[in-house]
């Protein structure tokens, strides 16, 4: 589904991670962990397509999907939770867009499950919403009045909904 092969990254002559070559598979769970600056998030940004490597490639698989939720959550305005969840457009991604010929041009491509079953994705948003907690009355209400953590919340159920 994902494949990484040689792929380099230096900041001002740093180097972050240097032939990093991986396969992940569509079943395939994985946890990337190391210390503060040991280049997590820009591996993450590459894989994602909002930053490009110095070196090596990036392959993948055609039509998949993708999920990330940022370490911060996206801005709301006056979209309610039920909104915000439901929302089909792409997620944002953080920092700028940039695409190579070996990257792929979004980190967060349309979702064509979403698009065809787009009757069925506000029942599925509620399922997910009451899952996380999220009381029916909230469904309603506008992401902004509740807690960064609640929104944080909500982009999770966003996510959950596609299926990536």
């Amino acid at each position: 589904m994902l494949t990484l092969s040689g792929i380099t990254k230096a900041y001002a002559g740093r180097t972050l991670f240097q032939d990093v070559t991986l396969q992940i598979n569509r079943k395939d769970r994985l946890g990337l962990v190391g210390p503060n600056g040991a280049g997590k998030t820009t591996l993450f940004s590459i894989i994602l397509g909002t930053e490009i490597s110095d070196e090596g490639t990036l392959i993948l698989e055609r039509n998949a999907v993708l999920g990330h939720l940022p370490q911060e959550s996206a801005p709301v305005g006056n979209e309610t939770v039920l909104e915000v969840v439901t929302d089909t457009r792409p997620l944002p991604a953080a920092g700028g867009m940039s695409s190579s010929s070996s990257q792929p041009d979004s980190g967060h491509p349309s979702h064509p499950d979403l698009e065809a079953d787009a009757h069925l994705v506000e029942a599925r948003a509620k399922q997910v919403l009451t899952g996380l907690a999220f009381r029916q009355e909230d469904f309603n209400r506008p992401a902004r009045e509740m807690s960064g953590g609640w929104v944080m919340r909500a982009h999770l159920a966003r996510l959950l909904v596609r299926r990536p």
